[in-house]
């Protein structure tokens, strides 16, 4: 992974850049945040760290998959997806970019996952740089955006982990621009009552799809949620947090990796869950054995899931 410096909330609510009462229920400590460059970029360092700790062979590698949300640069560079591949692959191979919002890396999990099981091998990427006019603290109420890159080397050989099964539940039929019309109520009222019932309807359908996708993936891989050793859930806002949720899988706090995404924020190409497991492969805090499941939230109607298990110590952990 390759981070921004860590700036301190407290520096923004002091500036007037951040609400004092979303500070405090957001619960971030410090946003990951870059100077110069572009996102891609960031990405190209990721990647060729990945390629350096992987034991996969270069000439095997057929697909690039770069998963980004806004825009990526260098100026000029139209397709960020081959301008990483080129940067860091001498040699031809598909070049794919994948934009489902926060959802984003996820799904690029699941798409590399696909063309290994046909025997290639797939690098995986992820990029984010806060470039928006209105306020990085202001953007969006359910998190604070990131800046960062993620990137992940996946082949059929050995490796740090053994992916088990991936998951995606997707459900659009929320996601059209504007919601209800207001001109087609006979008033006020009326509409206010059926813009609540869409919400409370479309609320239903994110927990419920949610869910279901997590459910899909523990089954898949053959594994009860008791079995997860660690939980890397994206890094959004502490009052987002859907106790409910926790308490069907019986995840607690400590088994996350909240402490270091506080630290962070969110990045809105869905490389949350990246960072937190290299930062638990570079920490030594799983062990051989571990199952650990990766989350992707996309704006409520994309959802990601995948469970991997730990089957080495890297040679590239802090220590070794």
């Amino acid at each position: 992974m390759n981070l921004g410096e860590r700036e301190p909330v407290a520096g923004a609510v002091a500036a007037g850049r951040y609400d004092p009462a979303l500070s405090e229920a957001h619960g971030y400590e410090s946003i990951a945040v870059a100077g110069g460059g572009c996102a891609a970029d960031m990405a190209v360092e990721a990647a060729r760290v990945a390629l350096t700790r992987s034991a996969v062979d270069p000439a095997d590698i057929g697909v690039f998959v770069h998963a980004y949300v806004d825009e990526q640069g260098p100026k000029g560079v139209a397709e960020p997806a081959s301008y990483v591949q080129g940067m860091v692959h001498d040699g031809r191979a598909r070049a794919l970019g994948l934009r489902q919002g926060c959802n984003s890396a996820l799904a690029s999990l699941e798409v590399g996952a696909m063309y290994v099981s046909a025997g290639g091998a797939a690098v995986l990427t992820s990029a984010d740089k806060y470039e928006g006019g209105g306020g990085r603290y202001r953007e969006d109420q359910g998190g604070v955006p990131a800046d960062g890159a993620t990137a992940m080397v996946l082949g059929r050989g050995d490796g740090v982990a053994r992916l088990l099964a991936t998951e995606t539940v997707g459900d659009g039929r929320f996601s059209a621009p504007g919601g209800l019309d207001a001109s087609r109520f006979e008033d006020r009222q009326e509409y206010r009552r059926a813009q609540r019932k869409r919400v409370m309807s479309m609320m239903r359908t994110m927990t419920e799809a949610r869910r279901d996708c997590v459910r899909g993936a523990l089954a898949d891989a053959g594994v009860e949620a008791g079995d997860i050793r660690h939980w890397l859930l994206p890094y959004t806002g502490r009052f987002l947090v859907d106790g409910d949720f926790f308490a069907e899988f019986g995840i607690d706090a400590a088994r996350t990796t909240w402490e270091l995404g506080r630290t962070v924020g969110h990045f809105t190409s869905g490389g949350d869950s990246f960072v937190g497991l290299t930062h638990l492969l570079e920490t030594g805090a799983v062990e051989v054995g571990d199952r650990v499941v990766m989350l992707g939230d996309s704006t409520g109607f994309a959802f990601g899931c995948a469970v991997l298990e730990i089957v080495t110590k890297p040679a590239w952990q802090a220590g070794h």
